[in-house]
């Protein structure tokens, strides 16, 4: 079965008897902390509850009465109708909406009621006096009104319903309601006559016939009483009971600390939902993990994707979750960015008006209806393995570019700066000789000192000059000994081997051979002729006549016959045998003949190998000779080889006329012989270095002595590299564009990942939601019919009636005053989100804390106030702190901050332009001090121009979120003040000025801006000078010890434009007279403002140190080409740039940021920080982001230069277009005041009226749920106010013309010029409503003045009326008028002035 949202705790067991620190037992810690904060939250109460405004409306007119009873929204002009009276009535109407408004900043909602009717009683001695029947209003400022109406619903005061119960009566506020309201409606007389009879048990009850309209109830009420009824809840909560002084609580909770993990998550391991970075997954899982937590977010950081990826985790794993928030801001800001990813459906939104709301019922609808599962679980997974394998690659290739080396101490980042370093200068190195591992360490063991002190000896020592070129180049000579011989022998053969060539060209000829080329030829013919020799020794010559080999045969033994398979007749042997001895020369013995005749016919074959078959050996002249002499020879060349191997390795093989062309050059250079043996030892030095091959080639370029340690630098480097390459897997054969895809795949996959999580979450909750909806058929199928007949109740009912909707809705977004009614006592949620815990103090959170399992507390540490709820909760949890991000900041006020040892907020990320936003509105104006006062504190002028720069930004920004601190309280409230009239006056600016929204415009003072944080902020000084021209040098805080920290603080909220406003100029201010470090920075943010500040004006910020040297080789690629490069953009602690290009078409501002994979994209180890969100963050700032890789810039710098030359002009071709769009976009439709407050009045009105079918279809019809919104009573739309609008145009008549002649001319006219409608008429400047006026003329249609005033109003969209805006309409229509025309129709424009003048004082009587 599935587990009900709020579960009921079960009786706690009995604990263990066990060692406890702490000496008190929990329960009595409990009680005692309970009474504390009870005692606590009622002074509280009883103090915020004195002296409240009131408006009674006892006296009201019978007309305004009867439509508030009807709960329509009614003027408060209509109920009080004597002017001083209704002067009266709104001062306390406006009083009332600003106490609501203070008491719905602090407990999220301030609620007003109408009481019906003023009872009194006694007790004991005493007379009670409270208003009987409460029921909510909402009160809403309109123009220069105020808008009342009448919620659903009654209750009984608090203390007349208590006093009921303690003498046995039981009602209730509903009850008397019923009673009182009839087919005619509320009558108050009959809820009177209700109430005595009620109360008619109390002494001495009385009742008045009184409505008063107040704040009655406290909205801690409710929480006050949870503290005295929740006793077995409060006890049951670790949390509490840490805080109630458990020190085994406080130590359990202590340890389940959360770890840390900066690295990115496996992909089926991430949780929550949203583009988070590590450090925010570190709050999501910390959440999920199931223990209680304080998660530290500073003001500035992205809170809210955190809120919004705890909300969606636990909704998606089945826990039910009470978020709650005292600022209406926050909650937005979570809920937006729920919706903004697709979950707004998982929410209920619920606060001090939901009783007259029905925005749930169409989510809940859907809920019921949609389950299905939205995950491709198949493509998700592939796509998340894929992910895995790119980060692994992209993480190893980071690693091994940065891992130091073997014994080196160096990695390949630092190779290849040093080589770019090395060869971008002039007279680079140019050796391409590579080093062994081994030679590369031994030189690095001592710096190199020593392998450069032996390479400058071995080319001072000339030894290796020349050497290659000359003959003896390649000898090899040990000794001088050694070269005596060899020069000794060389020297003879130059003589002995041409005498011999000229013997074996003889003998050739002789012979009849072929001449020997080599002497190894010689020799074979010289052992020929030893054979033949030696037979002619034995047989006369004519023995080579023929062939000897049949008198082998003869000759031979029996058996060789019988082996060789030869046969030959008895007499054909002898007959050989005879012939053979008689070619014996006589009286030579042959022992064996046989053997004799092999040696003839091998010496026969062998001559006619080289002669032929028809020619017969010959034994040539002097053989014996010739032989003696090639043995010489022979004999020194032998001696010779070794020395001259390298050159020429078989010197007998040589061809003779080679052999002779090197004996006569060995022999010509005696010199160069004599040397051999000093180079060579030079040699066998260097090679025993491993720098011989280096040192050669030093020599043969003949390398100067001043660049010899850069060429080894050179060598060194680019064979460690060559070594890193081999050695290192995710270096070796790097291809810079694989990796370049890579990368680039690997962000793409992630940001698929990250869209991922959303189906993931959504899935989740659609398990869980159909196993609630089978859990519970019966009330499914009750709510399913209810809602499918359109018979939705209001929200809370919704929720309260109905528990499946608490599993359909797993995430209440709440007020604290709300939590009591949602979950009443004894019911506990999994999870409680107090989402900023420092506006309420701890008695009035721990009823709160209470519910909830588990507590996740999120708020900025830093701004938490000393003795605030944050703080004590922060005492007793676990920590979390979340890094503040990146983040916009004036580069200006952070070096401001710097320069006075104040850090500034988050991580800035350098500006695009050269001087961030610092303007300055320079007021002319004096004053006198206040009365008790010693400065000038605030002008009046200041005070408009405040007020001017307000509007502005509102009317040409209204996008960006903007504040205003003013430098003393007096003048922030005089700010306030000014800025309340013109709300007043311009209704088409209330968007601007709504407090629901993430980032509210605020007026602040300089002690309420410790956390704040704008896009724009206005700093208006107040401080002037006196009539006389004297400066007061009082500057109020600023001037006392802790100014600095004050400034520091409001400056920490500037992280876009900053303007101030100040009458005083920094000359004005004598320095010597400042006392106080907040003063002189209060003179140097002036100076800022004026322009001259000296540091970081007319210059880039830039960090010091280094710049990468393979970034500054491509900054001067890219500086000769003409471009802008800045190294190190920055500011310290913040975003470093490491180059940022500016083109010259846009002089002072910096267009594309370069990225590299330095030691910082390193020191990162979540790949989604380094390679998306680092770039996110600057594009987010207007920068344009290109990342080099450090193999990319090294192997193809001109690429890499090119490629971001390309993304410059793209950059700057997007700047151009930005800034041809005009400033002021034209609205596709102009939504007027009259019907937003139709569609408020239907978004929010309890009920349809009796035959109100329009209404009754626009509440059912509602289908898109709202955002959580500040309770707000510009809800309701006057009825009276209608009609007397469609009065007046009804009686000038002239509206509706207007529009008959629009529509016929419209298709006359031209293009309309591109200014805004809907503005406030003061947003105009001269010249866009004379183009307007000439727009309307130019369709040829003749009009009068007064109606060429009216189509200009109804041009520019201007819906309010007076004299201001018709005196300014008439006057552009007439001085644009055609000079012509101006003169016909003088005396026709008199008489529409005065018709004109006619109309306005019957509308003004009317």
């Amino acid at each position: 079965m599935v587990p009900s949202i709020f579960s009921r705790r079960s009786a706690p067991e009995p604990e263990a008897t066990s060692a406890s620190s702490t000496s008190t037992h929990p329960t009595t810690l409990v009680g005692t902390a309970r009474e504390a904060w009870r005692s606590r939250l009622d002074r509280d109460i009883a103090a915020d509850s004195a002296s409240l405004p009131t408006l009674s409306l006892s006296g009201a007119h019978p007309g305004g009465l009867a439509q508030l009873y009807t709960e329509h929204p009614v003027r408060l002009s209509l109920l009080i109708r004597e002017p001083i009276a209704l002067g009266r009535a709104l001062d306390r109407a406006r009083a009332l909406i600003a106490r609501s408004e203070q008491r719905a900043s602090a407990h999220g909602t301030g609620p007003i009621h109408l009481g019906i009717g003023t009872a009194t009683w006694g007790s004991g001695m005493d007379t009670i006096t409270v208003p009987a029947l409460l029921r909510p209003v909402r009160l809403v400022r309109r123009d220069d009104d105020v808008l009342i109406a009448l919620g659903r619903g009654a209750i009984l005061a608090p203390e007349l319903a208590d006093a009921l119960r303690a003498h046995g009566v039981d009602a209730d506020g509903e009850t008397v309601l019923a009673t009182a309201s009839g087919t005619h409606g509320f009558s108050s007389s009959q809820a009177m006559n209700a109430m005595r009879e009620l109360c008619s048990a109390l002494p001495r009850f009385d009742i008045r016939d009184e409505l008063v309209i107040g704040l009655f109830c406290h909205p801690a009420t409710a929480l006050a009483a949870s503290l005295s009824e929740d006793v077995t809840v409060l006890e049951d909560s670790q949390v509490i009971r840490a805080l109630a002084g458990d020190q085994d609580a406080r130590n359990d909770l202590i340890a389940q600390a959360h770890e840390p993990n900066r690295a990115d998550r496996d992909p089926w391991a991430e949780k929550g939902v949203g583009d988070l970075i590590p450090v925010q997954q570190d709050a999501v899982e910390a959440a999920s993990e199931g223990h209680s937590v304080f998660v530290d977010i500073p003001a500035h950081s992205d809170d809210a994707s955190v809120v919004a990826a705890i909300l969606a985790d636990a909704a998606a794993t089945g826990r039910s979750v009470l978020h709650v928030s005292t600022s209406p801001s926050r909650s937005i800001a979570a809920y937006s960015r729920l919706s903004d990813l697709g979950l707004a459906d998982i929410v209920a939104n619920i606060d001090g008006y939901s009783d007259a709301r029905r925005t749930l019922a169409a989510r809940v609808s859907s809920a019921m209806e949609d389950t299905a599962p939205v995950v491709d679980q198949e493509s998700v997974d592939a796509m998340r393995a894929r992910l895995r394998q790119v980060r692994a690659a992209l993480s190893s290739y980071a690693i091994a570019l940065h891992e130091p080396y073997g014994r080196f101490g160096v990695c390949a980042a630092d190779a290849l700066r040093a080589l770019t370093d090395l060869t971008s200068g002039e007279n680079a190195p140019t050796t391409r000789v590579r080093l062994s591992e081994d030679t590369l360490y031994a030189i690095a063991v001592d710096q190199g000192e020593s392998a450069r002190a032996l390479l400058r000896e071995a080319l001072a020592s000339g030894t290796l000059s020349g050497g290659s070129s000359s003959a003896w180049g390649n000898a090899v000579l040990t000794s001088d000994e050694q070269a005596s011989d060899v020069l000794l022998r060389v020297d003879r053969l130059s003589k002995t081997l041409p005498e011999l060539r000229v013997h074996i060209a003889s003998v050739a000829g002789e012979a009849g051979i072929k001449p020997a080329g080599t002497l190894a030829q010689w020799d074979r013919q010289l052992a020929m002729f030893d054979g033949i020799a030696d037979v002619l020794d034995v047989f006369q010559p004519r023995v080579f006549e023929r062939s000897a080999a049949d008198m082998v045969i003869a000759t031979a033994p029996k058996q060789w016959r019988k082996d060789h398979d030869i046969s030959m007749s008895r007499s054909e042997r002898n007959r050989l045998v005879k012939q053979a001895q008689d070619l014996v020369r006589p009286g030579v013995h042959v022992p064996d003949l046989h053997r004799a005749l092999i040696r003839v016919q091998e010496r026969r074959d062998a001559w006619c190998a080289v002669c032929g078959e028809d020619s017969w050996p010959i034994l040539p002249a002097k053989i014996g000779e010739i032989s003696a002499l090639t043995d010489a020879v022979r004999d020194d060349l032998d001696a010779i080889a070794p020395v001259f191997v390298a050159e020429e390795p078989d010197l007998v093989g040589t061809h003779l006329q080679r052999l002779t062309t090197l004996i006569e050059r060995w022999a010509s250079d005696t010199l160069a012989a004599r040397e051999v043996p000093a180079r060579l030892a030079m040699r066998e030095r260097l090679a025993a270095r491993g720098l011989d091959k280096l040192a050669q080639d030093l020599a043969d370029r003949h390398v100067e002595d001043s660049v010899i340690d850069t060429e080894l630098d050179l060598a060194w480097w680019a064979s460690l590299l060559r070594a890193m390459l081999a050695a290192q897997p995710a270096l070796g054969g790097v291809d810079p564009g694989a990796l370049e895809d890579l990368a680039r795949e690997g962000r793409e996959l992630d940001e698929e990942q990250v869209a991922s999580l959303i189906p993931q979450a959504i899935t989740g909750v659609r398990r869980i939601r159909t196993n609630a909806l089978a859990a519970r058929p019966s009330q499914y199928e009750e709510l399913r019919e209810l809602l499918a007949v359109g018979k939705a109740p209001s929200d809370l009912d919704l929720l309260v009636t109905y528990p499946l909707v608490r599993h359909l809705l797993p995430v209440l977004m709440t007020v604290p005053s709300m939590v009591p009614t949602l979950a009443p006592t004894g019911r506990t949620v999994d999870l409680v989100v107090l989402d900023g815990a420092d506006g309420l103090p701890l008695a009035e959170l721990a009823p709160i804390i209470a519910r909830g399992h588990q507590l996740v507390v999120i708020d900025d540490l830093a701004a938490a106030s000393q003795g605030g709820a944050t703080r004590e909760l922060a005492g007793v949890l676990p920590v979390l702190h979340v890094e503040p991000g990146p983040r916009r900041l004036n580069d200006q006020v952070a070096l401001l901050l710097a320069r006075y040892g104040y850090e500034h907020a988050g991580i800035p990320v350098p500006w695009t332009a050269s001087n961030a936003p610092v303007s300055a509105r320079w007021v002319e104006a004096t004053g006198m001090p206040a009365p008790g006062a010693h400065a000038i504190e605030s002008t009046a002028a200041e005070v408009r121009a405040v007020v001017d720069a307000v509007i502005e930004h509102a009317v040409e920004s209204p996008e960006r979120s903007l504040a205003v601190v003013a430098l003393s309280d007096r003048h922030a409230g005089r700010i306030r003040d000014a800025l309340e009239t013109v709300r007043a006056e311009e209704p088409g600016l209330a968007s601007f000025f709504d407090p629901a929204t993430p980032e509210p415009f605020v007026v602040v003072g300089p002690s309420q801006a410790v956390g704040l944080t704008r896009e724009s902020l206005i700093v208006s000084v107040g401080f002037a000078k006196t009539p006389h021209g004297r400066v007061i040098h009082d500057f109020g805080v600023l001037s006392a010890e802790s100014g600095a920290d004050t400034l520091a603080e409001i400056l920490r909220a500037v992280r876009g434009d900053l303007t101030l406003v100040c009458s005083l100029h920094s000359e004005e201010i004598d320095r010597d007279r400042l006392g106080h470090a907040g003063s002189r920075m209060l003179v140097d943010l002036i100076e800022i403002a004026e322009g001259h500040a000296g540091e970081g004006m007319d210059a880039w910020p830039v960090l010091a140190g280094e710049p990468d040297r393979l970034l500054v080789d491509l900054a001067e690629h890219l500086y000769s080409r003409g471009l802008e490069v800045v190294a190190n953009v920055g500011i310290p602690g913040g975003m470093r740039i490491p180059l940022a290009i500016g083109h010259p078409d846009s002089p002072g501002r910096l267009l594309l940021a370069v990225l590299t994979d330095d030691e910082e994209y390193l020191a990162e180890p979540s790949q989604r920080v380094r390679d998306r969100a680092r770039p996110r963050w600057l594009e987010a700032q207007g920068w344009a982001v290109y990342t080099a890789l450090s193999m990319a810039l090294f192997i193809d710098p001109e690429k890499e230069a090119s490629a971001i030359v390309d993304s410059v002009l793209d950059a700057l071709e997007k700047l151009h277009a930005t800034q041809d769009e005009p400033v002021v976009a034209i609205p596709e439709r102009v939504v007027d005041d009259e019907a937003a407050e139709e569609r408020v009045e239907e978004a929010s009105s309890a009920e349809p009226t009796s035959g109100s079918e329009e209404s009754e279809e626009s509440e059912d019809g509602s289908e898109e749920p709202v955002a959580p919104r500040m309770p707000m009573l510009d809800d309701g739309l006057d009825e009276e106010s209608k009609r007397r609008k469609k009065a007046d145009e009804d009686t000038t008549g002239m509206l509706l013309a207007i529009k008959r002649k629009e529509r016929a001319s419209e298709e006359n006219r031209g293009p309309r010029p591109a200014i805004a409608k809907g503005l406030p008429l003061a947003a105009y400047s001269d010249d866009q409503l004379d183009e307007m006026a000439a727009w309307v003329r130019s369709d040829g249609v003749e009009r009068t003045d007064l109606e060429t005033a009216e189509e200009l109003r109804e041009a520019l969209g201007i819906t309010r009326r007076g004299f201001q805006s018709d005196a300014v309409l008439g006057n552009v229509v007439r001085r644009t008028k055609p000079a012509t025309a101006r003169e016909a129709g003088e005396s026709s424009a008199s008489e529409d002035a005065q018709a004109e003048s006619s109309d306005s004082e019957g509308s003004t009587d009317e």
